[in-house]
């Protein structure tokens, strides 16, 4: 039960942390002024649907 809140509270997050990639992505041109291999904006989209599977999935007790 609480790991589902926990990963809800977690998807929830995305509403900031999205914005502030796409913006992190503007300014580094897609991240290549900081080689990154994947851009900001898709490692923070990543862990929103990554949070959002693991909300899906019932407790392994």
């Amino acid at each position: 039960m609480f790991g589902m809140l926990t990963s809800l509270a977690k998807a929830a997050t995305a509403v900031v942390t999205v914005p502030v990639a796409v913006a992190a992505d503007v300014v580094t041109l897609g991240g290549s002024l900081t080689d990154k291999h994947k851009p900001y904006t898709a490692e923070a989209v990543e862990d929103f649907v990554d949070n959002l599977k693991d909300a899906s999935k019932p407790d392994d007790r």
